[in-house]
């Protein structure tokens, strides 16, 4: 196999190899910022909770 197809043009696989790659990079990005992601939505939430709990601490105070 000389790496040409029927019609005598060069076969090449650089698009296909580039996908490849951009699917992988992409991924590999996400893998490293989901935990990244989770870490700020849970300290959001528990910063939520904290501050309703202090909230309801201050008006049975206040009551």
């Amino acid at each position: 196999m000389d790496g040409a197809d029927g019609a005598g043009k060069r076969v090449t696989y650089l698009p296909y190899i580039i996908g490849a790659y951009a699917v992988f990079a992409v991924a590999l990005a996400w893998d490293g910022l989901a935990p990244l992601f989770k870490y700020r939505r849970l300290l959001r939430a528990i910063r939520g909770r904290a501050a309703r709990v202090a909230s309801t601490k201050n008006d049975r105070r206040s009551a």
